[in-house]
């Protein structure tokens, strides 16, 4: 036996090779199985998380344009209030300089006018 492998080493080993090869050119060749059921199943529920969160974005993206029209509509409270407060301090510094050079008729007049007695 021994001498049997001594004398056919090459063919052995030449042998045990072409099964090897033989075995990865099939293994190479044949398709790969479809995925699992468990696997489908994962990929269907990413997806379903996908779609919740892109109707989350929209939703939050409506809701962020809503509040940007809010802040423009007090920004331009904002701006008349401003206005609004300029020009009742214009009318009291007006008054203020007529009631400076006013005699006191005109003063208790002014004043009855104001507040009604």
């Amino acid at each position: 036996m021994k001498n049997f492998f001594i004398n056919n080493w090459k063919n052995i080993v030449l042998g045990i090779l072409g099964v090897i090869f033989i075995y990865l050119l099939i293994k190479v060749l044949t398709p790969a199985p479809d995925m699992s059921e468990l696997n489908k199943y994962k990929l269907e529920q990413i997806d379903i998380r996908t779609e919740e969160i892109k109707k989350l974005q929209n939703s939050l993206r409506d809701s962020i344009n809503l509040y940007q029209i809010r802040i423009g509509e007090i920004d331009d409270k904002i701006s008349k209030i401003k206005t609004s407060r300029t020009e009742i301090n214009n009318y009291y510094s007006i008054k203020e300089k007529e009631i400076k050079t006013a005699d006191k008729k005109k003063i208790d007049s002014l004043l009855r006018n104001r507040y009604n007695y």
